[in-house]
């Protein structure tokens, strides 16, 4: 696929979300379709620091809750619009992961997950214990973006974002630090030896995908109006890893057809139980990493590669 139709696709998410929205949907989908675009952004950005960079960090969901609560504390405390905060929180969110690039540079192997793990866990228990700050289990409130129970301009920022998010995508991964970030995925030692600088594209790649996280967190925030630590359970970082791997995992649009399918099976499993959600999924992950262990995308692609070989002998040996 060429870079022109990489960003094509990115168009075609922006005008999809006036198009819905012109159109007009059922709540319930209006509400599907606003949440599964904060999941591709929070799944999105996992997949370009796991999938391309090689950094299995497990404080995403912590950064997105960082974010969302950091838009609830500058609306509540300044009184300024929500919007506001789609410029500052994602430079917020960048410099936490700036830090956690460096806590990167300093641990190898299974250390890395196990830190930023602890990261999440120890801001949800935080969120919970500081009530008079937070709001506890009870939840934080802010005020909606916009008033009212009108979900059109929702479904217009969530195109919008989308498409933001794979612009910012491309520019990564078509430009020298995509590059040098897959370098680092691949063979660290070697991509040392030929001069890459670890620290700097580590820290990078950290940065970027902590400020999508955050602008993830912010949009939710926006959305929802009412926030709670349950934002940082281990089911919802479960979610988001399962989303990417299901996709494919250092594919482009690995997280997008990740969410497509979980978010669909969620829809489909709540007409007939949603405490068997997570279960469903979770089985559904299992058969992808067992039967289809680089993601669906890349299923499909080396399925359609042997079909079209299979044609090519079979025109070759008619003639």
């Amino acid at each position: 696929m060429t870079k022109s139709m990489h960003y094509a696709i990115a168009a075609i998410f922006a005008v999809s979300g006036v198009a819905i929205a012109s159109i007009g949907v059922k709540p319930i989908f209006a509400d599907l379709l606003i949440l599964s675009a904060y999941y591709l952004l929070l799944a999105g950005s996992w997949n370009l620091l796991a999938g391309f960079a090689g950094q299995y960090s497990f404080a995403h969901v912590g950064l997105a809750a960082a974010g969302a609560y950091g838009t609830a504390a500058i609306v509540n405390a300044f009184g300024v619009s929500g919007w506001l905060a789609f410029l500052i929180i994602p430079v917020f969110t960048a410099a936490i992961g700036g830090l956690l690039g460096l806590v990167a540079l300093r641990v190898r192997g299974v250390q890395l997950p196990l830190i930023t793990f602890a990261f999440a866990g120890a801001f949800a228990v935080f969120l919970a214990a500081a009530s008079d700050i937070t709001g506890g289990s009870m939840g934080m409130q802010l005020p909606k973006l916009v008033a009212g129970f009108d979900r059109s301009p929702y479904l217009i920022l969530s195109g919008l974002l989308v498409a933001a998010f794979f612009v910012i995508q491309n520019l990564v991964l078509d430009g020298r630090i995509g590059l040098l970030m897959q370098s680092v995925r691949d063979e660290e030692e070697v991509a040392r030896g030929i001069g890459v600088d670890i620290f700097r594209i580590k820290v990078y790649a950290f940065m970027i995908t902590a400020g999508l996280a955050g602008l993830a967190g912010a949009f939710y925030a926006n959305y929802v109006g009412v926030l709670a630590p349950s934002m940082l359970s281990m089911s919802e970082m479960g979610m988001v890893v399962a989303m990417a791997v299901i996709g494919g995992l250092g594919h482009r649009y690995g997280a997008l057809v990740g969410v497509i399918v979980i978010r669909s099976l969620e829809h489909f499993v709540r007409g007939f139980g949603a405490e068997y959600t997570l279960v469903i999924i979770t089985a559904v992950a299992l058969l992808v990493v067992l039967f289809f262990r680089e993601g669906i995308i890349a299923a499909v692609g080396k399925r359609l590669d042997r079909s079209v070989q299979q044609r090519r002998w079979a025109s070759a040996k008619a003639s």
